[in-house]
């Protein structure tokens, strides 16, 4: 009898220890694992790179040094590595060098952190993002392609970016693109999306542009609830009742056409689009040509973004246009010039801007979209290049919501780097002059 009781006792405890195990004690899993508590909980990448199996520091010498805060340059600094993680940074004098370091003697170079792409379409390419890992992009966020497509990843026999997925863009029924969208069937359905993506690793939830209006505001609040960016293409849904309903992102500087435009070529171009989804694509030009963008309404749709803390990835790239170009008419290039006026505009005001290339742009050299990118918002919008720097490392860290971790050269964060022969922040066209790349803590080598 008493053995008896003594194994139901023993038995009560074996059970107990086994929940508070699991419960408390058991070992954090992948990111879609974590789903316990989404509160301030930096988000992941699906592709986290090996860490570097030599623990043996590394040394940065005599660089100048962009920390990707936004201020000047610090000059004659040292950075020092150890295994995935920047364990010092800061002028030569107030960092501690370790007597067994690997050195690299970095004069005339500027180290800044990697470049993050936030808007880059890629598609089971592994040799092409690894080109672009040598281009200096070590992350970046693919925004609408359903998870499947990037099971490569898992069988990448060369280093690539960080990838960041936002699985299926929601969208209206029909679909533009069937075997990339997830049509929304109601509110229900549309929440359980949201909540499914990211339990499978998604970062962020993105929205096409037939999508109703009626589903923003569900899937704002269940995005909210998992901590994740939303971000929307938009040319049928007014950008302007978009941010009213809680709209984050928006892609591309076309989506907030039909909010700018007079209310009869706003009607006309949805008609048309309606009509003829392939429509957009010379329709969009036609619209933004008819915009006066001195008018009130530009000022008031860019304070209501501002407001409300928008993040704008313009993609100028994909949408530029000159006299000359093959095909291009006036309403084209009056169409463009518009939109760099109206991102201008944005930038003066305190919007939010993202950098995203798109990938594949008409007037960049092949590899170099990020880049060229970088180039408009400087050249033809007029930012500072440091801001633009700032925005394509920290800022963008910031959209993906993983700041703790990327975006900027200081100890503790993961050694993603870039050394620049020359100096970008003067000359943005610099940073083509890419000397070599690390991505978590590693030197990418040529012959990768």
């Amino acid at each position: 009898m008493a053995l008896t009781r003594w194994n139901k006792k023993f038995r009560w405890i074996f059970l107990g220890v086994c929940c508070l195990f699991f419960c408390v004690l058991r070992p954090s899993g992948t990111y879609a694992q974590q789903n316990t508590s989404y509160d301030d909980r930096p988000l992941l990448e699906v592709n986290p790179p090996p860490v570097p199996a030599d623990n043996t520091p590394i040394a940065i010498v005599d660089c100048r040094l962009i920390d990707g805060h936004g201020g000047d340059p610090v000059e004659d600094a040292v950075v020092v590595v150890k295994g995935n993680r920047i364990v010092d940074a800061g002028p030569r004098t107030e960092v501690v060098i370790p007597d067994h370091a690997d050195r690299l003697d970095a004069a005339g170079k500027t180290l800044m952190p990697g470049l993050i792409d936030a808007h880059f379409h890629s598609l089971m390419d592994n040799d092409r993002i690894n080109r672009y890992l040598h281009r200096g992009i070590t992350t970046m966020r693919d925004p609408g392609h359903p998870l499947r497509f990037y099971q490569s990843l898992h069988f990448a026999e060369k280093p690539v970016p960080r990838m960041f997925l936002t699985g299926g863009h929601l969208e209206g029924f029909p679909p533009v693109w069937r075997s990339q969208a997830v049509v929304v069937r109601d509110q229900t359905h549309a929440r359980q999306v949201v909540y499914d993506h990211v339990e499978n690793g998604a970062t962020g939830i993105k929205l096409y542009f037939k999508l109703p209006l009626d589903y923003y505001e569900v899937i704002m609040d269940a995005a909210s609830k998992r901590n994740v960016p939303v971000m929307a293409h938009l040319e049928l849904v007014d950008a302007d009742d978009a941010i009213r309903a809680g709209l984050e992102g928006v892609e591309h500087v076309t989506s907030f056409g039909t909010a700018l435009a007079g209310p009869s070529a706003a009607k006309t171009f949805k008609e048309r689009v309606n009509a003829d989804y392939d429509a957009r694509r010379e329709e969009r030009f036609r619209l933004w040509s008819t915009i006066d963008m001195e008018s009130e309404r530009v000022q008031e749709v860019i304070d209501l973004a501002v407001e409300n803390h928008v993040i704008m990835t313009p993609t100028l790239g994909v949408f530029e246009r000159y006299r000359g170009d093959e095909g291009v008419e006036d309403f084209h290039v009056k169409g463009y010039q518009n939109m760099i006026q109206f991102v201008e505009k944005a930038y003066r005001s305190g919007m939010r801007i993202a950098i995203g290339s798109h990938a594949g742009l008409p007037h960049a050299e092949s590899g170099w979209d990020y880049q060229h990118e970088m180039e408009l918002l400087v050249n033809e919008v007029g930012m500072d290049p440091m801001d633009v720097i700032t925005r394509g490392t920290t800022g963008n860290a910031r959209y993906f919501r993983t700041e703790q971790r990327l975006g900027s050269i200081e100890a503790g964060k993961l050694a993603d780097l870039l050394l620049i022969d020359g100096h970008p922040d003067e000359d943005i066209a610099t940073m083509k002059k890419i000397d070599r790349v690390m991505l978590n803590g590693k030197w990418i080598e040529a012959g990768d």
